[in-house]
């Protein structure tokens, strides 16, 4: 994988531009900054690529049935300090069961799932919760996920309220979160194929600059097509092989 600043100095050299040591050098090294952020959105949003799989680990508390995964332990939040958090556009994983990614063990170190985790919306949640305030298990069997009141990524809750400590494992695929382009992120690896993001920088670039040197824009926006064409190819050949296509019923 390639860094923001790998990638913001390949789109400089193609668009006949000093490289710089880090982005933060100048304005219009920022600017490629700002459309190498536009492809890796653009990316994103084209295919459920596996790299921006991640497993999001949560201690359960006695007597606590909601847990914010927008943040850090670290941070206020109950995601562990080594993973990452969700955002708004993460999206929950299902294995080929059609069961969710979401499992819950006695500890952070055991190895045996207890359960299975069930998704249920909110609103069914809170009905069951709502029949029985009081009840409580050892093993809750239900999930939800719902906004957080910020809007900053996934809250979820479980059904019943767990009555020992427990460690849940849950599955998403969330997109790179928008790259700083005051230097800081220099060394951030990009996580959707590189090629694409620097294509569609490059493109972009050429037409708001609109300049008429270089390679004509209909030749790049080709160009930025076939690339992002072939790696979508690439990787449903690969998961097709990996039966990620196929269901099965209970």
């Amino acid at each position: 994988m390639a860094t923001q600043l790998t990638l913001v100095n390949n789109v400089l050299r193609r668009l006949r531009e000093d490289t710089v040591a880090s982005v933060a050098d100048n304005a219009y090294a920022q600017l490629v900054a700002m459309f190498i952020n536009d492809g890796i959105r653009e990316t994103s949003e084209a295919y459920d690529w596996s790299s921006l799989q991640h497993t999001v680990n949560v201690a359960v508390s006695a007597s606590t049935f909601e847990y914010d995964l927008s943040l850090l332990v670290s941070g206020g939040g109950n995601v562990d300090n080594a993973d990452r958090v969700t955002t708004p556009d993460s999206m929950l994983r299902f294995g080929m069961n059609g069961r969710p990614l979401a499992f819950l063990f006695a500890d952070d170190t055991e190895t045996d799932v207890e359960v299975n985790l069930n998704l249920v919306t909110e609103d069914t949640r809170m009905w069951r919760y709502q029949q029985d305030r009081g009840d409580t298990n050892a093993l809750p069997s239900c999930f939800s996920l719902i906004h957080t009141s910020t809007g900053d990524g996934q809250m979820l809750r479980l059904w019943p309220t767990p009555s020992e400590s427990k460690h849940i494992r849950i599955v998403f695929n969330t997109p790179q979160a928008e790259l700083a382009i005051d230097g800081t992120d220099d060394a951030t690896e990009i996580l959707v194929p590189n090629q694409v993001v620097e294509a569609y920088a490059h493109m972009s670039l050429a037409n708001e600059r609109g300049e008429e040197i270089g390679e004509p824009g209909n030749m790049l926006e080709r160009r930025w097509q076939r690339l992002l064409g072939g790696a979508i190819e690439a990787a449903m050949t690969a998961d097709g092989w990996a039966d990620r296509y196929v269901s099965y019923r209970d």
